[in-house]
């Protein structure tokens, strides 16, 4: 789709392609009358009866003026190419990821406490967003280069209607998000809801400190597969994948993990701990991100978990099976006393593996990211209504999970964390 000097509306110019997705592009573009830039997004051709932009559009309207979401500025059709003009953002945090490779705590921290004030106000509105992942928290640009957004809401859903009433709880719903971030619930097939958006923010956070994430990487499997396995681990990790980090992001976690599907989460409490980490640790939320900071040689070393001996200890004591392998990456921290004996390169090349039943294998520590499996059979996902209406519910939360997922924990799930 060649769109370079390509006028909208009579008013706004396409300068260059800044993305590109499943659902369609965006463009950096002009708003002539105004002279400021835009960003100019534009639905593929193939994706007419999903309706993602009219959806998006749809949830925009709904959000109005909130912040921490790009400002609607124009939509419309033309030569059958729909176009939503919205506020010009800076670069998603997946950019300063890649150039990173990782971020320290502190960072992280900045990242996690505007992400729930954004989430919050999203929700009050009836939102939920569905697709959190790095690529999709983009910050300000100018002025407000340090401020937090939220974008693209293609496969967000209202989620209340118009009397204020919580849409019900369904099962076997198609999977929605990206599988890297996803919430236990997406991969049941449950129907998504507040509680969702924290659980992958509380990945995403995870991801930004380690660089990685356990479920990374799986090697010769389908997408069915794949969505299927993640899963899995998720389950059977869930009360240990933060005991390397602060005691409060697991504290989070598991009161996340408990909420009912139309629970009001505690978004202050949530706030609260993550300062609370900070505080513990002496990290001064001063507002400067890693990229906005000169780097200095002690950064790899202030990423380093500090109780990752404890996390081995008990991981190994409740799963069952060792398996060594080199030359992959990591679910866990180095112990205490080999934190001095590498650098943050020698550690890229000298990492071992976390495997589920030795089907997981991690090639890289810096990997492409997954393409978001938005697509799906299930046309309700895509309704022009996105407002559920339907009065009689059958299900008021996913406390089935444990039930239907116990065996799992009969499964042996292999791992081990050593540096040689």
């Amino acid at each position: 789709m060649l769109l370079q000097n390509k006028i909208f509306n009579n008013q706004f110019v396409v300068h260059k392609k800044l993305s590109s997705g499943s659902f369609g592009i965006v463009y950096q573009g002009l708003d002539q009358i105004n002279k400021q830039e835009v960003a100019i997004k534009i639905e593929k051709e193939e994706n007419e009866e999903v309706r993602s932009l009219d959806r998006e559009v749809q949830i925009f309207k709904r959000l109005g003026t909130l912040e921490g979401v790009p400002q609607l500025i124009w939509f419309g059709e033309e030569n059958n190419d729909k176009i939503l003009v919205m506020q010009l953002l800076g670069k998603d945090l997946s950019y300063h990821f890649k150039q990173l490779k990782r971020f320290t705590l502190k960072t992280a921290l900045l990242i996690g406490i505007q992400l729930i004030d954004v989430l919050e106000k999203i929700h009050q509105q009836g939102v939920v967003h569905r697709d959190l992942k790095p690529e999709n928290i983009v910050l300000g640009s100018g002025k407000d280069n340090g401020k937090i957004y939220l974008i693209d809401f293609g496969i967000s859903k209202i989620y209340k209607d118009a009397n204020n009433h919580h849409m019900p709880f369904r099962e076997q719903r198609s999977f929605l998000g990206t599988t890297r971030y996803a919430s236990i619930a997406a991969h049941l097939g449950h129907e998504l809801s507040r509680k969702d958006d924290l659980e992958s923010m509380m990945y995403i956070i995870l991801y930004f400190i380690r660089g990685q994430l356990p479920w990374q990487n799986l090697q010769n499997v389908t997408d069915k597969e794949r969505t299927k396995k993640v899963g899995e681990m998720k389950i059977l990790m869930q009360n240990e994948i933060f005991r390397d980090q602060p005691k409060e992001f697991q504290k989070i976690f598991d009161y996340i993990r408990q909420l009912s599907f139309k629970a009001d989460p505690n978004y202050k409490m949530i706030t609260f701990e993550l300062k609370k980490a900070a505080d513990s640790l002496k990290l001064n939320l001063d507002g400067y991100y890693d990229w906005t900071e000169v780097r200095s040689s002690t950064h790899f070393d202030s990423l380093i978990p500090h109780n990752s001996v404890e996390m081995k200890k008990s991981i190994e004591k409740q799963l069952s099976g060792i398996l060594y392998q080199q030359n992959s990456c990591n679910l866990l921290a180095p112990p205490l006393s080999s934190r001095n004996t590498f650098n943050g390169r020698e550690e890229n090349k000298r990492q071992t593996v976390a495997s589920l039943q030795g089907s997981l294998q991690c090639l890289s520590l810096n990997p492409q990211y997954q393409t978001s499996r938005k697509c799906s059979n299930d046309n309700i996902d895509y309704e022009t209504d996105l407002i559920s209406y339907q009065k009689n519910e059958f299900y008021d939360n996913d406390q089935s999970l444990f039930i239907k997922y116990s065996h799992l924990h009969s499964k042996k799930f292999l791992l081990l964390s050593t540096l040689h």
